[in-house]
This record gives structure tokens, sequence and C-alpha cells, in this order.
């Protein structure tokens, strides 16, 4: 449903500016496409976030992702977020479709294990 949406209203919100936090996996993962992984990951107070050039994701290029298929889980959960304040899963309200989703158990399991990973994955500065 997400994608039809997205593609449908021609949104690439989610792809600009972003401060989308990778796992280690989600790294392993890309850099196996041939990327560097300083080309695309960049530190900020212990995690690993995904870069912007030019106000938009490194892997967008302006129409779509280049790494589709093998986006970070974070994008792929997009634009369910887990909220600190609520300790909860909620859809992010920058996202304008954001009507367009629901959050699922399935999905709820996948980004609290998601958020317990990069946690963890987190360097201490």
């Amino acid at each position: 449903m997400k994608d039809n949406c997205c593609i449908k209203n021609n949104c690439i919100q989610c792809c600009l500016d972003t401060m989308m936090i990778l796992c280690k996996d989600d790294i392993k993962r890309i850099k196996k496409l041939g990327f560097k992984q300083d080309f695309f990951v960049v530190q900020k107070d212990g995690w690993f976030l995904l870069k912007n050039y030019k106000g938009r994701c490194v892997f967008h290029n302006g129409k779509r992702c280049i790494i589709y298929d093998n986006r970070p889980v974070g994008c792929r959960l997009y634009p369910v977020i887990f909220d600190k304040d609520e300790n909860r899963a909620v859809l992010d309200k920058d996202c304008p479709y954001n009507t367009c989703f629901e959050i699922s158990d399935l999905v709820v399991d996948e980004l609290y294990s998601v958020v317990k990973k990069v946690e963890s994955e987190k360097t201490k500065i």
C-alpha cells in the first residue's frame, strides 16, 4: 500500500533532509552493492545516519530511490516511527500521506526490534 500511495502522489518527502538511522546490517547490505560507507553514512552523536546530498538522501536521484530493494529497514517501515516521548510506534506527522498507512502488529514488532538493535549499536561518545 505504501509504494502505491507514495508513487501515486509523486511524494518523496521522506527522502528530503532525512535523519534516517542506520543499523550495521543496513550498512553491510548497501556496501555489498558497491557503495563505500563514507559515501552514504555520516555519524552524529554516536548514531550512523543516512547521508544527504543537496537536500535529499544520497540514494535518491530526484525521481526514485536507486537502492529501493535494498533500502534501510527504517525506510521500509516509514512512516511508522518510534516516538520516544510516547514510547510507542506512531505514524510520522511529517508524512503528508500518513493516512494511507496502518500500523500493523508485524510492523510494530519489526520497528521495536530495529530500535533495540540501533540503540545497542550506537557508539559511545
